[in-house]
């Protein structure tokens, strides 16, 4: 049976871990009734996890006894994420999907042709958080405040990998960075000014096959190539 997998506050002691994280809490005590006795598993966020019974539950808080600690998960190439803001519904699956399959920094962009300009990036931090759960990550990946196009390209890890249906096939590409950076762009696509920005930044302009893909699918199938296959 697959222990719970929570990310949050805890006050690590040697034998005892304590949690005051009022939304870890919730989901223990009131959504998955998890019963004293339990084990489950409990990460900062930053790479530390741990497998721990639940020993006793409070009103403010919940105490855990230390099973063991789990060996540090090798997060392998850095990538992020630069990913044009779409419709809400559509940049939210993005978001969850995107950290299933490892990214690693997360920064939404404005762009000349993004349709959706709002954010909500409680609601954002929260997706993230619930899908580094499910996958079971030690490490919280970041979310960036939104940013413009311009900064955004000031924002490197490695080479730039900018996708639009007007570059090379990718599957042509011969990567020498261990991290990347890749751009993903709005439902109407990048602008051509856009375009000459990332290549004057030093971006390699790169297709994903003949067909035209949707922004949050474009997102998650780029982000699984640079993580495992480029």
């Amino acid at each position: 049976m697959k222990r719970h997998y929570f990310i949050g506050q805890f006050n690590w002691g040697d034998k005892f871990i304590e949690c005051l994280d009022t939304e870890v809490i919730h989901q223990i005590k009131d959504v998955l009734k998890i019963n004293i006795g339990e084990e489950v598993v409990l990460c900062d966020g930053m790479g530390k996890a741990m497998v721990a019974t639940l020993k006793q539950i409070n009103k403010k808080n919940i105490e855990f006894s230390i099973v063991n600690l789990l060996p540090s998960k090798k997060e392998g190439k850095q990538i992020i994420l630069c990913a044009a803001i779409l419709k809400r519904d559509n940049f939210e699956w993005l978001l969850q999907k995107a950290v299933e399959v490892g990214i690693n920094e997360i920064v939404p962009i404005i762009s000349e042709r993004t349709v959706k300009m709002g954010s909500n990036e409680k609601r954002w931090q929260k997706i993230i958080k619930e899908a580094a759960e499910q996958s079971e990550r030690q490490v919280l990946p970041k979310l960036f405040s939104p940013q413009s196009f311009k900064d955004a390209l000031k924002i490197k890890n490695g080479q730039i990998l900018f996708f639009d249906p007007s570059g090379n096939d990718v599957d042509q590409l011969k990567n020498k960075d261990n991290n990347l950076t890749v751009f993903i762009g709005p439902e109407g696509g990048w602008s051509k000014n856009e375009i000459i920005q990332a290549q004057t930044a030093g971006a390699k302009i790169v297709n994903l096959g003949e067909t035209i893909l949707r922004g949050e699918t474009a997102g998650v199938v780029a982000v699984y190539l640079a993580k495992n296959i480029i």
